[in-house]
């Protein structure tokens, strides 16, 4: 699965304006129900949390990756938006978060293993700290699916 074939201009923001987690994930949830990601974003939410209470999805370096797997789910994506201000999550540094990839993935069998394989690219992706900061500091969503696009 190419990362690149994921990525997707219309479930992308920059500068998302958001006083919280809940605020964060209620915006992007509705970014995917609008284009086709999901069918149900209070399920779909739902299935986050779930997946939060077992442990901080805030990595660190001011980034999140929220990912739950969902039966609301009707094409496997990851949202992304990068924030106007911090806003607080349970991360592993301590830090505010500014960008969050939210993964976007069905609960059935087969999507056992798509999930393993989005976080494992997107997460060696953001271990690259001048890769980071581009991310951080991208003017579009076209610029952010470059940046992260190249295999």
């Amino acid at each position: 699965m190419e990362l690149r074939k994921i990525l997707d201009e219309k479930i992308i923001r920059i500068g998302l304006d958001v006083k919280s987690k809940d605020d964060a994930l209620k915006e992007m949830g509705d970014m995917l129900y609008q284009n086709g990601y999901i069918n149900d974003t209070d399920q779909f939410i739902k299935d986050i949390y779930l997946r939060e209470e077992e442990g901080a999805t805030g990595i660190g370096n001011n980034v999140a990756i929220p990912h739950g797997k969902s039966k609301s789910v009707t094409k496997i994506g990851i949202a992304i938006a990068t924030l106007k201000e911090g806003i607080e999550w349970e991360t592993l540094d301590g830090d505010k978060v500014n960008i969050i990839f939210l993964f976007c993935v069905s609960d059935d069998m087969n999507s056992n293993r798509d999930h393993l394989v989005l976080l494992s690219r997107v997460a060696g992706k953001l271990a690259d700290d001048d890769l980071l900061l581009k991310i951080k500091t991208a003017q579009s969503a076209c610029d952010i699916v470059t940046y992260l696009g190249g295999e």
